[in-house]
């Protein structure tokens, strides 16, 4: 950014906050100007230091190469022991399974319980 933009954006930004300190009564139009004078910047800073434009809603992580939310596989809703598969426009958490054939011996207790 050259040093001219940068006095210009600055100077449109104290004149958007002196226009809404300017007035007693709700102006709406200045108070908008003034908060997305402010979101623009907290963007800025925050791509600048490699993170998204914005925060990223639950479900979502941050990709630092385009600054974009970009969606976790089932929305990160898995549980350890699951995986998301997705099929399509569907995906769903299913339980991870064992590798090979798990047998279950009830113990002697349970054997000779009358």
């Amino acid at each position: 950014m050259s040093r001219r933009s940068w006095k210009t954006w600055a100077a449109g930004a104290l004149l958007a906050l002196l226009a809404g300190c300017a007035s007693g009564g709700s102006n709406t139009v200045a108070a908008a100007i003034i908060n997305t004078t402010v979101a623009v910047a907290a963007s800025g800073v925050s791509r600048s230091q490699g993170g998204c434009f914005s925060a990223c809603a639950p479900g979502t992580t941050c990709d630092p190469n385009t600054g974009y939310c970009v969606a976790l596989p089932c929305r990160g809703r898995c549980k350890d022991h699951e995986q998301c598969v997705e099929d399509g426009f569907k995906s769903q958490c299913v339980a991870l399974s064992l590798p090979g054939q798990v047998t279950v011996e009830p113990t002697k207790e349970a054997k000779t319980d009358p």
